[in-house]
């Protein structure tokens, strides 16, 4: 019997390689911190599954399977986690409307990346960087090269970084990355910026005042959450994974995309993806007023 899809899962997207291996590995640890079930998606050519029974989502072959049953990825996962709730889809589709289809009813989606320099490699409208710049949820990117995270400590080991961008500061991301270091039981460093000089209103006038109004509700949701900030004016980016070099989590905010077709990362994110192979989560903001 085909059961019905669990809203608000964690999701990760498998292909059988290493990457997609490491996210999922990651998607079911963070599914255990949340509480919440794990879906393991894979977008499969058509005749190379069974044909099960047409989805509310169109005309497509879905076959989902119980953890133990032949899937080597949950089989591992429900080894690790045997309390964790897995399910496994495979889907006889193209690989972008699987997973656009499978954010639309998860709480976050992970996907896997080929990891720092080989970033460079890929094209704005390849899968990754398309999912992570149009889906509607956070989108956590792991590459086969990242770590679990240590306990946080004074190197910053353990921490959760937040980018944050005082010119432009939105909740959503500040909100996700406070979650994760209480989940966690981490630090949270905030890494911000702003763009000189002040005075010709590139930035906010008062830096201090924007941050503290920026992170105030969420710092007092969670007031064991110990906060680190750190200023940057330029090279955002560089400085991001300088701080994030001993992180568990990397979070970024993505602004709404401003064409229907643009996958709308920035310059900036990037940039850091380059450099880094921790997890990376980009968090959209809220999407802009109509």
């Amino acid at each position: 019997m085909i059961r019905a899809i669990v809203k608000g899962a964690v999701v990760a997207g498998t292909d059988g390689s290493a990457e997609s291996l490491a996210a999922a590995d990651w998607a079911a640890d963070d599914a255990v911190r949340r509480g919440l079930p794990l879906r393991l998606v894979q977008a499969v050519p058509p005749g190379h599954v069974r044909t099960g029974p047409v989805t509310s989502a169109g005309p497509r072959e879905r076959v989902p399977r119980p953890a133990g049953s032949a899937h080597p990825t949950a089989d591992e996962i429900g080894r690790r986690h045997p309390d964790l709730s897995v399910t496994v889809d495979q889907i006889a589709e193209q690989v972008l409307p699987v997973l656009f289809s499978a954010a639309d009813s998860a709480e976050l989606m992970v996907l896997g990346t080929r990891g720092a320099g080989a970033v460079q490699e890929l094209v704005l409208g390849s899968t990754t960087l398309t999912v992570a710049g149009r889906a509607p949820v956070p989108v956590v990117l792991v590459s086969a090269a990242s770590g679990t995270g240590a306990p946080s400590g004074a190197d910053g080991a353990g921490d959760v970084v937040l980018g944050l961008d005082l010119a432009a500061p939105d909740g959503r991301p500040v909100e996700f990355a406070f979650a994760e270091a209480a989940r966690r039981g981490a630090r949270l460093r905030v890494v911000h910026g702003w763009s000189e000089p002040l005075r010709d209103g590139a930035g906010p006038d008062d830096p201090d005042q924007a941050l503290a109004a920026a992170l105030c509700p969420w710092a007092e949701k969670h007031p064991r959450t110990p906060v680190v900030t750190e200023a940057v004016v330029a090279g955002a980016a560089a400085r991001l994974a300088a701080a994030a070099s001993h992180a568990a989590l990397l979070v970024l905010g993505r602004r709404p995309r401003t064409t229907p077709v643009s996958a709308h990362l920035g310059s900036t994110a990037h940039a850091v993806l380059r450099r880094v192979t921790l997890p990376v989560a980009i968090v959209p903001h809220a999407p802009a007023a109509t």
